[in-house]
Order: C-alpha cells, then structure tokens, then sequence
C-alpha cells in the first residue's frame, strides 16, 4: 500500500482498531518535519499496540544487514512484542541490503513491527524489488515538499490545531517567511501561541498581519535565536549582551524560555543518542544545514553534561515565571536573572549555585 504523509495519521488511527495489522513500514522522503511526523505517529501506533521494546539499527556503508535478520528472530528482554527502527543512510541499501529486507518480508515476525526510513528514493529506486515487497505487505509513505498552496494550508491547519484563527493574509505572510520550511514554520506557530493564545481562553485566538509581524519580524535588534546560535557557539560576551536587550526591548520572556528549553531538549536528545551509538554526523545530519556546525560545536561541549539539573532547571523557570514557584525574590527580574544562568550553562559555564529558597 502507498500513502502520502499527511494520510498516515488517519490510516493508523483505523488500523488500530482492526485484528490484521500492518507489519513493516517504508517512509522516505526529505522533507525533515514531515519525516517526523510520520515516525512519531508509526511509533505512537506501536506503543499503542504494546510494542514497546524498541531497537534502532543506523545502516551505513559498514552495516551488516545479518543485524536485521538477528533483531527480527531475537526474543524480546521486557515485553512480548518489539519495534524495529532501522534508518538507512544511504541512498539505497545495496544488493546485500535489499536481499535482507526481502527475505524479512518474505517471513515477518508476528510479534514485530518494523519501521524503516531512508532519504528520497528517486527515479527506478522506487520501483526497486525490495520497495515493491513492502508495498505488497506493508504500508510506503512518500513524503513530498510541499507547494506554495500546500505549505499554506499546512499552516493554516496547524494553527487551528493550536486554537487560533488567521486571516489568509496572515498565512500568506507566514508561508512567505518560512520559505517551505515546515519545521521553521512550526517554530513559529509555537512562538505565536505562546504570545497570543492562553489555557484560561476558550475562544480562538485572532492572527492577523499585525501579530504575525510581530512575532517572526526582525524588528528588534537581537531575536530569540541570536541568543540560542550565541549560545551554541559558547560565546558568553554576547550571551550577556542579547540577554540584556532581549530584557529591555520587552520580548515576551515566554518566547525567550521557550528557545532555551527547545535547545536544551535537543542537546539533550543528541546527548543520549551519541552516548547510544549514533554518530555525530548522523545526528545533526537531519538539522537545516546553518545549524548543523553551530549546533555540532554545542553537542560536542556539552555531552556530558548534568542534564539532569539542565532540565530540572527549565522546569523550575518555567514554574518561576508563572508564579508557582517555592523559590524567594519572585518577580520579573528574578526570572530574566534564571534564564541568563540557563544559557550560560548550555555555553558551557558552571554557575554556583548560592540562592535562599
């Protein structure tokens, strides 16, 4: 079977509720937020049918595809079911690794599912014998970039999603700022929910021009992501130098906790998976190529880091900023103060830690 991306949801939400349920998954494209999405729902609709095991195979040039076929016939430590998530590198997986996933095809494992991903497949490689086999018993998702008129609907769709209504000049201008890409696009969306829509309403909230301008414009003379590409960089001075007119220009300090917290979960995450056996090339291989370096340098310096207290002190602003917070001095001031230290411990600063509670 093929589908498109944005049919999977609805197919697995059906799928859910039937006995005979699709086994192996092939989803490629490269288009990243919608590769992301896909996953996360193939994988939510395996938890949900309780295999919750789940092993990940990278297969680059020095893979050994017998990986697969020991995965697929190795009884589960924790539970009675697996999910298999093998990401193929390469354009193809070669002879060897076709003939593998063929004959996985050929005898699939009644307490597996398997879920592979692999950049855009393009020309007589769609049509290759082991694409054709998954197609036949599972499910072949194409994620395609989406057109001007595609991207504005996405858009307009997600922003619904988040409670808010926008006018189509709204849209327009957003689709135009984005310039196709979706993850920049939800970025924004995140960034206009968190200045205009509130859990107490009710109602949706109203975007127009006017709101959109201000929240993705370059108006101020340093935006969020100044501080979180100086933060990634290690470079303190201007750290205190962004951090101190982010404050006195008013930028909402949500927007500001917002970008730190974002970037504390993708460190996080690339911290875990690096120390799992995934390259750092592999890793921010899947970010928008600016990033990549800046963000390499990052994950590099902190690795090791005490995520532990990293995140625990995100959450403890977040509580701060909202006033349900333990901690003496409450105010603003007080958390523009924590979220200065935040961005110097993600640069790499050890700050001591000296405050009455």
């Amino acid at each position: 079977m093929k589908l498109n991306a944005d049919q999977i949801v609805s197919f697995l939400q059906q799928q859910s509720k039937q006995t005979n349920t699709p086994k192996a998954f092939l989803l490629t494209g490269d288009e990243p937020y919608q590769i992301m999405e896909a996953a996360d729902a193939i994988r939510a609709y395996a938890q949900q049918l309780e295999y919750s095991e789940r092993d990940v195979l990278h297969a680059d040039n020095s893979f050994n595809w017998n990986e697969l076929a020991g995965v697929s016939n190795s009884m589960s430590l924790f539970s009675e079911k697996k999910f298999i998530d093998l990401r193929i590198e390469m354009k193809s997986p070669g002879k060897v690794g076709s003939q593998a996933i063929r004959d996985y095809m050929e005898n699939i494992p009644e307490d597996k599912i398997l879920l592979i991903q692999t950049p855009k497949l393009v020309g007589g490689a769609r049509n290759a014998a082991w694409v054709k086999a998954i197609e036949k018993q599972g499910v072949v998702v194409q994620v395609w970039d989406l057109s001007t008129p595609q991207t504005m609907a996405w858009i307009n769709k997600k922003l619904r999603a988040f409670g808010m209504r926008a006018t189509p000049d709204a849209v327009r201008l957003l689709t135009e700022r984005v310039e196709g890409n979706l993850l920049a696009a939800f970025q924004e969306i995140n960034k206009l929910k968190l200045l205009y829509q509130t859990a107490e309403s009710q109602a949706e909230a109203q975007i127009g021009e006017e709101e959109v301008l201000a929240a993705v414009s370059d108006s101020s003379r340093f935006s969020i992501f100044d501080l979180s590409n100086a933060v990634m960089a290690g470079d303190l001075p201007r750290i205190q130098h962004i951090h101190h007119n982010l404050k006195q220009e008013g930028v909402p300090i949500q927007l500001v906790l917002w970008t730190l917290s974002d970037l504390s979960r993708q460190l996080y995450n690339a911290s875990f998976n690096l120390q799992n056996g995934m390259t750092a090339s592999q890793i921010v291989g899947k970010l928008p190529k600016p990033r990549q370096r800046p963000f390499q340098i990052a994950l590099q310096r902190m690795q090791h880091a005490d995520w532990k207290m990293i995140l625990a002190k995100n959450s403890d602003i977040d509580r701060l900023s909202k006033g349900q917070s333990e901690i003496a001095n409450k105010g603003m001031g007080r958390v523009w103060s924590e979220l200065l230290e935040l961005a110097l411990i993600l640069a790499g600063t050890e700050i001591l830690e000296q405050r009455a509670v």
